[in-house]
């Protein structure tokens, strides 16, 4: 016999099921960790700088921001249970 999936665990298909505006800002967000990325790359082939503090800065903010922004989105984030 199979175990009964929990009451607030995300459906598999969780994206799929969401509106369109959550979508939309889902993948906004999504956007922004892309936009990290690329620019951490970008910025260290263009100056040969890999090690840099404002570097870090922007990269560190819009992943944050993006990852963040991805978690609340998203219908049934996991929440913390309360200590038995």
């Amino acid at each position: 016999m199979a175990p009964e999936p929990a009451a607030d665990a995300p459906e598999p298909n969780a994206l799929q099921s969401m509106p369109f505006p959550r979508k939309v800002t889902f993948w906004g967000f999504a956007t922004l960790v892309v936009l990290a990325v690329l620019f951490y790359v970008w910025w260290g082939v263009s100056f040969g700088v890999w090690i840099d503090n404002g570097v870090y800065a922007v990269f560190i903010t819009l992943l944050l921001f993006g990852l963040a922004g991805m978690w609340l989105v998203m219908p049934n984030p996991p929440t913390p249970s309360p200590p038995p």
